[in-house]
């Protein structure tokens, strides 16, 4: 629990930013909810609750962009505690231990080159250009114990759209996490990304959004290096990972007037992820000796509301 413990106080210290700084912003409190989450190593769907501190501010020369994620899984990936047989069991549950719980925190800063350098950068669809550099972090005490620490820096191009923005990044990025399985930190190579992140509004009666993200994040080289052969894992050195796409999107309804708050308060609607190659590891069905399904790709219906502030 001591890395959760740090990443908590990464949390406190993000949120911290000074508002007085900005010449905009918007923050919320976010909630999601789906019984069809996948972890590698865990057989089948599982429940997870995500709770979400997120927020963007404006300042004199681009944006800057934070994310806080606190997971709590149920007891179908269980928390490694220091119970003794606690060892991974092929992705059951297990008696008396809880469901594991995970910080996933993302900050960004974008650049805006043509107010930074006085010129007007727009061309086409694009009316902006920034410079995009950001990290993200996670913890999580499960048996895979990942320690992600995630770099990212490209062009960003936002496009001209009416009521909303949809903004296309092409860069690079380099990872180091943690494998529990082989108990093993993994140093991988840097590799190419694209991202793209969007929201456009309506009005049809009741206020509505759809908004969402998605990151492409190519190859990263071998996942295992170092590892000795197991029944799970018998030949770790050809153990290469794969492309790998996540994104969520969201259709939020404005329901601010049902709780006698201004527009803009209050959304709930659906939402839905999808993951391939989840971690970059290669989506795969059943290693030897066990009976779960150890790595497919996720496609979760979400139950979602949004408080700002």
């Amino acid at each position: 629990m001591k890395k959760l413990t740090l990443a908590a106080l990464g949390i406190v210290a993000l949120a911290a930013l000074p508002a007085s700084a900005a010449n905009w912003s918007d923050t919320y409190l976010g909630y999601q909810y789906s019984n069809q989450f996948r972890d590698p190593g865990v057989s089948g769907n599982e429940v997870k609750s995500r709770t979400e501190l997120s927020g963007v501010y404006g300042w004199d020369y681009g944006t800057n962009f934070f994310d806080v994620n606190m997971l709590w899984a149920s007891h179908k990936d269980p928390a490694n505690t220091p119970e003794p047989g606690n060892k991974y069991n092929g992705g059951a549950a297990m008696a008396n231990v809880p469901g594991d719980t995970e910080v996933y925190v993302v900050y960004r800063s974008n650049f805006d080159l043509g107010k930074i350098f006085k010129t007007n950068m727009a061309f086409g669809p694009v009316r902006e250009v920034d410079l995009t550099v950001g990290f993200d972090f996670d913890s999580t005490d499960n048996y895979f114990a990942s320690n992600k620490k995630f770099v990212v820096v490209g062009p960003q191009f936002g496009l001209n759209i009416t009521k909303g923005f949809w903004n296309i990044g092409v860069g690079w990025c380099k990872e180091q996490n943690y494998n529990g399985f082989i108990e093993h930190e993994v140093d991988f190579k840097g590799t190419g990304v694209i991202w793209t992140a969007w929201e456009k509004t309506w009005d049809i009666g009741i206020p509505m959004a759809f908004k969402g993200w998605a990151n492409y994040i190519g190859s990263k080289g071998n996942q295992t290096p170092g590892a000795a052969p197991t029944s799970l894992n018998p030949n770790p050195g050809n153990n290469g990972t794969r492309p790998e796409t996540i994104g969520d999107a969201y259709l939020m309804f404005d329901v601010s007037k049902v709780f006698g708050r201004k527009p803009g308060a209050v959304f709930i609607g659906p939402g839905f992820e999808f993951w391939n190659n989840k971690f970059g590891a290669p989506n795969l069905t059943d290693y030897a000796n066990t009976n779960g399904d150890n790595n497919q790709p996720v496609h979760a219906i979400m139950y979602c509301a949004e408080f700002h502030f």
